[in-house]
């Protein structure tokens, strides 16, 4: 879909590392800039649903497009040992970072409907994806609850359009009613919409787009 060169985005290795030291020698989290804090317990609290809904003591976790920024300020949130957290990264460059827990990065495309997962968190990525028919090879049978996080999202239509903020950077603003339709017929029922500062979005047409979070849940 783009000509960007995706080892680029996030990829703030000193940040990273800050992040993982401060939750190493503290019992607290670190606070991040801007909405990242917001975001960051948005996906934990889906976490913590999740986990309240499926019943067990572990769940399968897929982090759809996700980097190892979202991991390194929330084991002091979470009991992250009852999540198995798999990070999709088709870009991923087997980097490694002293994270306290496990997670799993892959790249195989199969794997995400031969596993099933009891969590899905897409973050912000399905604005990079051109068709959410993508979201058919994965495996959603187990999945109680699915996250979407700071993610543009129109009240009207979907289009196309390049962002602002990072040369060659293509991506799809999907209509609420196509992303809600889509889930619904998977069973999941739209649970939690709150709206992030529009002041960050980085495009040009801003006419009915806001940034969103969406949580969804069987």
């Amino acid at each position: 879909m783009n000509n960007y060169k995706w080892n680029q985005y996030n990829n703030n290795k000193k940040l990273i590392q800050n992040l993982i030291d401060f939750n190493k020698k503290k019992t607290v989290n670190a606070v991040e800039k801007g909405l990242y804090n917001q975001i960051r317990d948005i996906f934990c609290l889906s976490l913590i649903l999740s986990l309240k809904i499926s019943k067990k003591n572990k769940i399968n976790v897929l982090d759809f497009g996700s980097n190892h920024l979202a991991y390194s300020n929330i084991v002091n949130k979470i009991d992250c040992k009852k999540f198995s957290f798999s990070v999709y990264d088709p870009f991923y460059n087997k980097e490694k970072f002293s994270i306290p827990f496990k997670i799993s990065f892959f790249n195989n495309l199969a794997l995400l409907k031969k596993k099933r997962w009891d969590m899905v968190n897409f973050g912000s990525s399905i604005q990079y994806l051109e068709s959410l028919d993508v979201l058919e090879n994965i495996n959603l049978t187990n999945t109680k609850v699915v996250s979407i996080t700071h993610t543009p999202i129109n009240l009207k239509k979907s289009y196309f359009e390049m962002q602002t903020n990072h040369k060659n950077l293509k991506h799809k603003v999907y209509s609420l009613k196509e992303i809600k339709k889509i889930f619904l017929k998977k069973n999941f029922k739209l649970i939690f919409k709150s709206r992030n500062d529009e002041n960050l979005f980085v495009a040009k047409n801003k006419k009915d787009t806001y940034l969103l979070n969406l949580v969804f849940s069987k």
